[in-house]
């Protein structure tokens, strides 16, 4: 086992002994390279679980790195209260101004947990229709949260401090597009939470079909981590004597990720339960595959997951539609700024259309104007050129030379 194999394996050994409530492995502080696991378990987002698997661990270990522990754990234990105030205010404020909503990620995953600050939170994600973002935008600013840039997905994200993210989607997007397409009903259309007007959520198939989908999308996308596992792991042994198996199969294998989730549920078992299988190549596959976040194991992987093969895909779908998004835009600029040049739109904003095309046409005449004055410009270059001596025949310049003698 070489030293990277040795610092992963570590990683799952005292995740697994959290979860398990078990005494984690000693060894020799000095040996072991914590800085590096604790990169593993930052970028796996459970650096703050395995805090409670260090605590009793020898006084050899670095200071620093425990502190880093700590702090990752300390982090997660006071944003408890702070998500979970965060999510009940936006279900009052979103309720008050009637705006249909959905939260697809948020402090409920904590309850999977045997104690909620052991599952790290990045942002409470909400899905929304795409007509109500603007209205958000002003209720988000009210309640001083900021715009944040989003450099992961199509989300839209804001901050508070002391450090509560919340992410709105008007579509849920997925590598798999016909797994997107089943999705792709209005939020109105789910079904609505208990005691709530506007709030709607996923019954338990289409909440454990979203996690699958997710999962695979972030695997694909080489941006699966421990984490993600044990979320999906955690969901399926809370609800699998109440999920109708049939029907959930049944989707899963028409959007070709039956396969892919089985072997998810498989994984976590090896990782956080001490399970075997004959056919471990894969699953070591697997594991350095999301470890590595992608660099390795990708060939066995993209056999049980042929959603690999569509990542190509989905980048060059997103470049089209920014490329449409930037024609778009070329053609119809924001009203801000069609104001700025039309100072009628402050009055009479159904202009805007009007505008819009005179603009247009103030370009297309101001190319043409360029253009018809360029072909001039080399025309008049042409027969400036034609008249100069040095473009005179040979055979004229010959007579002019004999004219000149006979003189």
């Amino acid at each position: 086992m070489n030293v990277l194999q040795q610092d992963r394996r570590y990683l799952l050994l005292l995740v697994s002994a959290v979860m398990n409530q078990k005494k984690v492995p000693v060894m020799s502080g000095s040996l072991m390279p914590w800085r590096t696991i604790y990169r593993l378990a930052d970028t796996n987002q459970v650096a703050n679980l395995c805090w409670l698997g260090i605590l009793g661990l020898s006084s050899e270990m670095d200071k620093e790195i425990k502190g880093l522990f700590y702090e990752s754990y300390q982090r997660e234990l006071k944003n408890v209260p702070g998500y979970q105030s965060a999510e009940e205010v936006l279900h009052w404020q979103l309720e008050r101004k009637k705006i249909h909503f959905l939260i697809l990620e948020g402090t409920g995953l904590r309850e999977l947990y045997p104690q909620k600050e052991m599952r790290r939170m990045d942002a409470i994600h909400i899905l929304v229709s795409k007509g109500d973002l603007v209205r958000i935008d002003t209720i988000m600013r009210s309640m001083d949260y900021e715009p944040q840039e989003n450099r992961e997905d199509e989300g839209i994200l804001y901050y508070k401090i002391p450090g509560v993210y919340v992410k709105f989607y008007d579509k849920i997007k997925f590598v798999n597009e016909k797994m997107e397409r089943y999705f792709d009903s209005p939020v109105r259309m789910y079904s609505k939470k208990k005691g709530y007007r506007y709030l709607r959520c996923f019954d338990k198939e289409e909440a454990y079909l979203y996690m699958a989908g997710k999962a695979a999308n972030d695997y694909a996308l080489g941006r699966a981590t421990v984490r993600t596992v044990l979320d999906f792991w955690l969901y399926e042994k809370a609800h699998k004597e109440e999920l109708n198996w049939p029907y959930v199969d049944k989707v899963l294998k028409r959007y070709k990720i039956l396969e892919f989730s089985e072997r998810l549920l498989k994984l976590g078992d090896i990782w956080f339960q001490n399970g075997i299988s004959d056919e471990m190549e894969i699953y070591n596959a697997m594991e350095a595959y999301i470890l590595s976040r992608g660099e390795q194991g990708r060939q066995l992987s993209g056999k049980i997951l042929p959603l690999l093969q569509d990542v190509a895909d989905f980048y060059k779908r997103d470049r089209r539609k920014e490329w449409m998004n930037r024609e778009k835009e070329a053609l119809f600029p924001p009203k801000d700024y069609m104001a700025g040049m039309f100072p009628v739109l402050k009055k009479f904003s159904w202009l805007y259309l009007p505008c819009c095309l005179l603009r247009l046409w103030r370009i297309w005449f101001s190319k043409m104007k360029q253009l018809f004055a360029k072909k001039r410009d080399q025309l008049k270059e042409k027969l400036k050129r034609k008249k100069s001596p040095a473009d005179t025949p040979p055979d004229s310049q010959e007579e002019n030379e004999n004219n000149i003698r006979m003189e």
